[in-house]
This record gives C-alpha cells, sequence and structure tokens, in this order.
C-alpha cells in the first residue's frame, strides 16, 4: 500500500493521555496511512501500551523505543523511519480530529504544496474552556504577511510537510526545537498551503515542559538566535518583527524571569530591530526597543576561588538553573598580574586566602560585570532577576552586609572605588579584614545606607536587598540565594539566630502595623454592621466564630500541631 502520511507520535510520560492520542491518528479517514510511535525512554507504561498498539495494528504501527533524547530528537527518529509521501507530528497528550490529514493531504496535492497547515483548538483543561486559533485571516496565504502577522507559525503539530523537508533539516536537542526550526522552515520553503479549520486539539495544562520555569527553559533564547540567523534573508524583516512579537509576550507576561537573556538577544541584533520597517508602523510593539536601553548584568558568574574546590551543591545549582551561563573564575594564578596591590600579594604570602578571594572577585566584576558567589553559595533561578539592578548587595541580619552573593554592571563606579580602597593604608588591608565590613561601612558613608536589615535603593542604581534574599531562604517565596555547607532535614533551612531574631521582630511589627491599621478603620466597639445599626447581633457573632474556627482548623500549625494535642489528650485521662 502507498502511504500517504506518516503520523509520528513522540511518547514520554504520558500514560494517562497517550491511548488517546493513538486513537485520534487510528481514527482518521485517510486510509493510506502509517503511525510511527517513538518511546522516547518512557518511565512509565507507555512502552507496554505502544507494543500493544503495535501488535493490534501490525499493518499501521510501528514502535521505536529508544533512550531518553528529547521531544526533537525524537521527532528525527520518526522521520527517518518514515516511508509517506508527506509528514505529520502528533503530540502523544494531543489529537487530532478524524479528517485532518485527509483534508490536509488533498489540499497538498492540489497545490503541490511543501507544506499545509491548519488552526489550531487550545483546550485549557484546568479551566475547562477552550480557543480556536485562526492561523491567517485568507484562505490564500500571502508568505511575507503571514511570516510577519501570521499566528501558530512555531507550530510542527498543525502542519503536514513533504518528506523531502526532513530529508534536508533535523530538529535539535533542546527546550523550544520548534521555534527554532518551523518558522525557518517557513521561509524557506515557499509553497504553502492553509486549510482554515481546527483540526489540531492542543491541550494546555499547567506544570508541563511548556508552563514551567526552568534554568534550561533559557533555550529558548537560542531558538530565536536560531530563526533569525537560518531564516532565508529575503524573509529576513519579516522574521525580525515576527520574533518581535514573539519576545514581547514572552519578556512582560509569560517568561519575564529571563527578561536580562532576552534584552542580551535584542542587543545582539540591535541593527535588525532598531531598523525593523514593521516595528515603526507598529507602536505597540516597537515598545520592545525600550528594553535596549536598559542597563543588564552580564550572564556571568564570578567564582573566585584559591587552593580550594567548588563544592559540589553550587556546581549542582548552576548546571541545573544557569546552564548557558559563562564562568569566571579568578584562582592564585591571578596574583601575578602587575595591577594586583602589594597588601593583596602579602595577605597571599600569610594564608589569608578568603581575602585574596574577595579582592580578585571584584577585580573580576569590575572587569567583566556579572554576580559574584563564594563557594558556600547556592544560587536560585530566582536569581536571574537581579540581573536588571545595575548594582545589587544584600543583608546577611539586621546590621551586617552579606558577601555571598553580589553583582554589578562592568565597570560600575562603586566597585571602582572599593577597589582602589585596597590601595590604601587603612585598617581594613593591615589586618586583612573581610569585605564584608568594608563594604558596610563603604555604603553607610557613600551612599548613606541604614544598617537596618530592610530593603533600600541607593543612588547609582545600588539595591541593598533583605537577609532573605541574598543570604537565607525564609520560605517568603523571595530567595535568589542562600548558604550552603550544612546538613539539614529536607524541608528545612539552616539560619542564623541573629536573622530569625530580626525576622521574628520584622513579622511582628508588620502585624501590628495591621491591627494599628484595622483599629482605625474599625475602632473598638463600633464594629460596622448593616444589617443591626453598627453591632452584629447573636446570630452574626456566632456565625463570624464558626467561621474563625474553620479557618483555623484548615490552617497549616492546627495542622501541624494535631499529633501533640492527641497526647495531650491522653495524657489528661
Amino acid at each position: 500500500m502507498e502511504i500517504k502520511v506518516s503520523i509520528i507520535i513522540p511518547v514520554y510520560g504520558v500514560e494517562n493521555y497517550l491511548e488517546r492520542a493513538v486513537d485520534s491518528a487510528l481514527a482518521q479517514t485517510l486510509l493510506e496511512k502509517e503511525i510511527i510511535l517513538v518511546d522516547d525512554g518512557s518511565p512509565d507504561g507507555c512502552p507496554a501500551i505502544c507494543d500493544r498498539y503495535a501488535r493490534q495494528y501490525p499493518e499501521l504501527v510501528q514502535v521505536i523505543h529508544q533512550e531518553n533524547q528529547g521531544l526533537g530528537l525524537a521527532r528525527n527518529a520518526g522521520a527517518r523511519l518514515a516511508k509517506g509521501e508527506y509528514i505529520a507530528f502528533l503530540d502523544s497528550d494531543d489529537t487530532v480530529e478524524p479528517e485532518m490529514y485527509e483534508t490536509l493531504y488533498e489540499k497538498a496535492k492540489e497545490g503541490d504544496y511543501q507544506m499545509v497547515m491548519c488552526d489550531v483548538r487550545i483546550r485549557y483543561v484546568e479551566e475547562g474552556r477552550e480557543v480556536e486559533v485562526s492561523s491567517y485571516p485568507r484562505e490564500q496565504i500571502d508568505l511575507a504577511d503571514y511570516i510577519a502577522h501570521g499566528n501558530n507559525i512555531t507550530y510542527s503539530v498543525n502542519k503536514l510537510f513533504q518528506r523531502s523537508i526532513w530529508e534536508e533539516n533535523r530538529y535539535e536537542k533542546m527546550l523550544f526545537e520548534d521555534i527554532a526550526l518551523i518558522p525557518a522552515l517557513v521561509t524557506r520553503y515557499h509553497r504553502i498551503g492553509y486549510v482554515p479549520k481546527a483540526f489540531y486539539n492542543y491541550y494546555r495544562r499547567s506544570n508541563t515542559i511548556s508552563t514551567s520555569q526552568t534554568g534550561a527553559m533559557v533555550d529558548i533564547v537560542k531558538a530565536f538566535r536560531d530563526f533569525l540567523t537560518t531564516c532565508d534573508p529575503a524573509y529576513k524583516e519579516e522574521a525580525v518583527y515576527a520574533t518581535s512579537r514573539q519576545l514581547l509576550w514572552n519578556m512582560t507576561q509569560s517568561r519575564a524571569l529571563f527578561l536580562p537573556d532576552f534584552i542580551g538577544l535584542l542587543r545582539e541584533f540591535e541593527g535588525d530591530f532598531r531598523l525593523n520597517p514593521y516595528l515603526k508602523n507598529d507602536p505597540k510593539t516597537a515598545k520592545i526597543l525600550e528594553y535596549l536601553d536598559r542597563k543588564v548584568i552580564p550572564d556571568h558568574f564570578i567564582l573566585a576561588h584559591c587552593r580550594r574546590e567548588l563544592s559540589p551543591e553550587l556546581e549542582e545549582c548552576l548546571n541545573r538553573d544557569f546552564p548557558l551561563s559563562k564562568r569566571i573564575e579568578p584562582q592564585e594564578s591571578w596574583l601575578s598580574r602587575e595591577d594586583i596591590p602589594d597588601n593583596v600579594r602579602r595577605a597571599a604570602d600569610l594564608g589569608h586566602w578568603r581575602y585574596v578571594e574577595e579582592y580578585l572577585s571584584l577585580l573580576a566584576l569590575w572587569e567583566h560585570g556579572g554576580i559574584v558567589l563564594t563557594p558556600a553559595a547556592l544560587p536560585q533561578l530566582r536569581l536571574k532577576g537581579r540581573r536588571m539592578e545595575p548594582a545589587f548587595f544584600g543583608f546577611e541580619n539586621a546590621e551586617e552586609l552579606s558577601t555571598l552573593c553580589f553583582g554589578a554592571v562592568p565597570h560600575h563606579y562603586a566597585i571602582g572605588v572599593l577597589l582602589d580602597s585596597y590601595k590604601e593604608e587603612r585598617i581594613y588591608n593591615q589586618a586583612f579584614l573581610p569585605l564584608s565590613q568594608r563594604l558596610r561601612d563603604f555604603l553607610i558613608t557613600r551612599f548613606g545606607l541604614k544598617a537596618n536589615g530592610r530593603h533600600q535603593k541607593l543612588e547609582g542604581g545600588i539595591t541593598v536587598h533583605l537577609p532573605s534574599v541574598l543570604a537565607y531562604d525564609l520560605h517568603d517565596g523571595e530567595n535568589c540565594c542562600k548558604r550552603g555547607g550544612f546538613s539539614t532535614p529536607e524541608g528545612f533551612e539552616t539560619v542564623s539566630v541573629p536573622v530569625l531574631e530580626f525576622w521574628s521582630q520584622r513579622l511582628m511589627e508588620n502585624w501590628n502595623l495591621y491591627k494599628a491599621e484595622r483599629q482605625k478603620k474599625s475602632p473598638a466597639g463600633k464594629s460596622p454592621s448593616p444589617q443591626s445599626g453598627g453591632k452584629y447581633t447573636e446570630e452574626q457573632m456566632e456565625a463570624e466564630r464558626q467561621r474563625v474556627a474553620a479557618l483555623y482548623e484548615q490552617s497549616t500549625s492546627w495542622k501541624l500541631t494535631r499529633p501533640l494535642r492527641a497526647i495531650a489528650q491522653l495524657w489528661k485521662k
């Protein structure tokens, strides 16, 4: 039998949805088809489900079992095996309408198209709603206009491809492999047909690769770069504008945490963006150009370590959350530079290596910009957001500053002044005092820092953060870097006693402030009650008591102390 369409379904960790996807492929009205299931090392019951379909439909279904390599390479494996005249991709947690591939194939043959696309129906699973997204307002495609203004251009799954396209192209091993490849293919294969019907059902859930925030998501920057560098030059202006639209949405709504990385991409192609004619006629999307003037700390980590290794925990954090960041590692060999002050060399001779490391960190920060981490630091993904601050530091407790993690843009004058202070005859240098003391006094005397442990914005774009941001994780959702090197039970954090005291006091101050504001709005004895002329009735009081009791019984503290209360009751008996 001549195979008209090969349907490739990559499979990984979707045992609850796989049958639905495969069944929708089997139900296609197109008879001359094959279904290739690529088990990408799935750890659940998917491999057995794939094999069952192959046994049940030996004429239609083939299975590839391979070690986990990612979605793109799984699609590549299916494309290599495919025999169809055209190739389609179906994600294993989505479905297609029964007539999709027959309709798209007929359209392809009718117009001798290299590619045919349809609309997409997005089903928001948790919200119980669906939206149909039209790819283009007209059935006849104007390619330049479609690249610039069309929808669904990055999707692989709403398109039918001539098999020869996949003899010349491959997905890369990365996240967002669609963005990297598919729009560029649209610019290079110009015979494109369109069927304006929502044949593809995309099930959108939370906690998926596309909706989660992980360090690997920085691949999206590489994906846009690949699109801009591999598109047909004849459509470069349209490609830049299409990228602008996607970037603006990602920068302001979907993935704002990666804003510094997106700005880096804008600067890499600054001329293309600033001179783009489409942006000049679109003030809303042109707002993206304003980001080119923002100061951003480079994506560098400065890791000074002399005569000691970086901790495995630090390495793990960097590899997981900052896989593409550049590392600058000042070490003992830097002391051979002519610009190293004599007292720093003397510190090395006397074995004061922490003092040496702190100076070398400042030197690298001045020259390259970036974020300084000590070997005890455990950086978190949220640290990316700090790169939007020209210079940042953090409190260790209510009075002292931390040097666990801090950063600045290249040649920030505050870092330059700190460096110069190492050449002066001061107590900091004579006694080889830690940088934290030098930094604290410097910010107090030069910038008016108040040593109170609170968040402060100083002159020169200098931000000083709470201890919970750059020193300890106090489970308030704000931590960007915490202190490692301590063995703690799962779910617990190591926090110094001064910080606990400071934090407890701060929480009490906030509570007292809340009570004072509440008292102003509702003075004692005058609680508002429209039903009773300003006083609660007995029924209202009882209802309020029950409501508060229900809230308390559902609170974390009540649940955690339940075993203790049970023991107390037994003790009383």
